[in-house]
């Protein structure tokens, strides 16, 4: 008898503890919540107005190409943690064979104010055969680099697909975000807005007015001073891959991120120029992903002085003109935010 009310009471005291773990994974991981709406403007409009970069003299970048019949696009069809505590992961120098290099041309567009050209990159072959896609990118503006949030609203656990955040933001040019929508913490700074500015271990990337972008690591970010200067977009994941366009020989992160995954990141050339890298991945045959050695080495081989790793895995997508570029794992997953360029007239 004793031994019934006492297994009656574990049972409901594991009951009671499942209900307390569901209800904190349902409000912190699942629940859509809006976060505080007391935002900051850090752009003086007054200087918005003098940024203006050419683009680059070209005569035969107009016309759009298409991807050769028989290649496929990924279809229109949830969410992991951000880059935090993260540690040193040793850089694995050299381990890509960039001279075996296949370009294939896809997309171009040209107007006054932006110059875009895609390109489909293979390397390797076989078990070790990586895919990816670049968008090289130059504005008039760096305005026109802008950015977006599921469901048009800042907050935790909003999501969209990628291709439905273009749609609905009008974007000739998309690409997946950092993901900021996971985490209680990390700055967030979106076309001139600050709407979080704690920071926490993960480096962050900033793009200023005048078209630079610097990366940061906590220790190094000096908010009051760095959000005075123009600050026109703040991500919060990384790691940073570059050292002055070489390879950096430890990477911020941890030891799951480090793995070969789809990848996406962003690459600074200088004001005005920049290039963004999709890497397909978890496909044996077509592409297995790529380490941050790996990424690393394809920003340096794409001429980025900088470049930062965005959110990856399954929310890595890349989409023009509406569909897809790329070939995300199990057709993707919903995120965050989106880094986008506009359609004009």
């Amino acid at each position: 008898m004793i031994n019934n009310k006492f297994i009656k009471v574990i049972l409901f005291d594991f009951i009671i503890a499942l209900l307390c773990i569901g209800a904190f994974i349902l409000y912190f991981y699942i629940m859509p919540r809006k976060g505080d709406q007391n935002t900051t403007i850090l752009i003086d409009e007054a200087a918005t107005e003098s940024q203006a970069f050419a683009l680059p003299d070209s005569d035969d970048n107009t016309n759009t190409k298409t991807r050769p019949s028989g290649q496929k696009r990924g279809n229109k069809n949830n969410p992991g943690n951000g880059n935090t505590n993260t540690k040193s992961i040793v850089s694995e120098n050299n381990s890509l064979d960039l001279s075996s290099k296949i370009n294939t041309a896809l997309e171009s567009f040209k107007s006054d104010n932006i110059q875009l050209n895609i390109t489909e990159n293979e390397l390797g072959e076989g078990n070790d055969k990586i895919t990816y896609y670049t968008a090289d990118v130059y504005v008039t503006s760096v305005k026109q680099l802008q950015t977006a949030f599921a469901n048009g609203t800042f907050g935790k656990n909003l999501r969209e697909t990628t291709v439905q955040m273009a749609e609905d933001n009008d974007a000739l040019l998309a690409i997946s975000g950092d993901s900021y929508g996971n985490n209680e913490t990390g700055i967030v700074v979106r076309n001139g807005i600050l709407y979080r500015s704690d920071t926490n271990d993960a480096e962050i990337c900033v793009l200023f007015l005048d078209g630079t972008m610097k990366i940061y690591t906590p220790e190094d970010f000096d908010q009051e001073k760095i959000l005075e200067s123009d600050v026109w977009q703040a991500w919060n994941f990384g790691p940073s891959l570059l050292d002055n366009g070489s390879v950096k020989t430890t990477f911020q992160t941890t030891s799951y991120l480090n793995g070969s995954n789809p990848r996406c990141a962003i690459g600074y050339i200088g004001p005005g120029h920049y290039k963004f890298v999709l890497v397909d991945g978890r496909n044996i045959g077509y592409s297995k992903g790529a380490t941050m050695s790996e990424l690393a080495e394809i920003m340096v081989n794409e001429d980025c002085l900088l470049a930062y790793n965005l959110d990856g895995g399954k929310s890595s997508a890349m989409v023009y003109q509406g569909n897809y570029i790329n070939q995300p794992v199990e057709g993707g997953r919903t995120i965050s935010d989106i880094i986008y360029f506009k359609k004009e007239g």
